[in-house]
């Protein structure tokens, strides 16, 4: 008895073992037929990815924008030391439009800017006003060296007035600038290197530069285009219109820093070959302009904006009190910080 009993025992395990080892052989077959549907739905759905990118019409163009609408209020009472209550607020805009194809890009892209300042017991005034349209074109040479040629229109909006003299009422005081008054227009053609998509260097050696005053009584304080005289003290430089030609320099960076945080600073240089005052032909005209934006939330976004300009042709009063003692050439230097709604596209 003992012997059948373990003879059945010993039948068991042995039956058992061999059904497992059935089941394990079936599951490996199943796995391998597993992994090999997977491999030919993989390969399906590069084929399809691949059909589909034939398909597609190829995109050429990229564009894009911001715009925000900033605010500042400050609000002062018996404050000890001392300050004005004032509140503005400031519009900003930016389009670009940029086409690539094969060996031939264009680029093309427009600031706006427009702002206006209450301070306490003064009038509304502006304090930003900006018309900046740039468009270039290039054709490559290599993956970073292009042929390249360059237009830029620099203006304003709206007329502009000489506030530095506190004495003076406001209805009263002089217009120094409007729409054209001045106008600024670089034409220029050199090369480009591309050093990365988001910084590149232009260099031109042939740059003509014009600048237009459209108005009479503007152009006739010589602010922005300087009078000059012959010997006998008659002036012989049209005071409305200049014409200078010389080298560019033009350096710019444009990166989203983060998904958040975007960083443009454009730097241009310029020399006048042709000056009519031979001492000048040795001074740069610089303009750098740098502008930061960063999302806060969906709609709320904070900016920060500088502008530094020095012009050796651009006549800026020069005061002692209140009284103007003479003009000349001065480092112009602009910052504007604003938080408030935006809009990226």
């Amino acid at each position: 008895m003992k012997n059948l009993f373990a003879c059945s025992l010993l039948f068991g395990l042995i039956f058992n073992a061999f059904g497992q080892n059935d089941a394990f052989e079936l599951k490996k077959q199943e796995l391998e037929k597993a992994r090999s549907s997977l491999v030919n739905a993989q390969n399906r759905v590069n084929s399809i990815k691949q059909e589909i990118a034939r398909l597609t019409p190829p995109e050429y163009w990229e564009k894009g924008g911001f715009s925000a609408l900033n605010f500042n209020s400050l609000g002062l009472t018996n404050w000890a030391a001392g300050g004005v209550s004032a509140n503005s607020v400031t519009a900003i805009g930016n389009i670009y439009r940029n086409y690539k194809k094969d060996k031939i890009e264009w680029r093309n892209n427009l600031d706006l800017a427009y702002g206006l300042i209450k301070n306490d017991e003064e009038t509304l005034r502006k304090n930003e006003d900006k018309i900046d349209f740039l468009t270039k074109v290039n054709y490559g040479i290599t993956d970073k060296l292009s042929y390249s040629s360059l237009l830029n229109f620099k203006s304003q909006f709206a007329p502009g007035f000489d506030f530095s003299d506190p004495t003076i009422e406001d209805k009263d005081r002089t217009e120094i600038s409007k729409f054209l008054a001045p106008g600024y227009l670089i034409t220029s053609i050199g090369v480009n290197y591309s050093f990365t998509n988001y910084f590149s260097l232009y260099l031109s050696p042939a740059t003509g530069k014009f600048t237009f005053v459209n108005d009479d009584s503007i152009a006739a304080q010589n602010i922005y285009i300087p009078a000059t005289m012959d010997e006998n003290g008659v002036q012989f430089y049209n005071d409305q219109y200049r014409v200078e030609f010389g080298a560019l320099i033009n350096i710019q960076f444009k990166k989203d820093i983060t998904k958040k945080i975007n960083l443009t600073s454009t730097l241009n240089l310029f020399n006048n070959f042709t000056d009519v005052n031979s001492a000048n032909r040795k001074n740069i005209d610089v303009n750098w302009e740098t502008m930061i934006n960063m999302k806060l939330t969906e709609y709320i976004g904070f900016s920060f904006y500088t502008n530094l300009i020095h012009d050796n042709d651009v006549a800026i009063p020069l005061y002692d009190g209140n009284t103007i003692v003479g003009s000349g050439p001065r480092t112009q230097f602009k910052r504007l910080l604003g938080i408030g709604f935006s809009y990226k596209f």
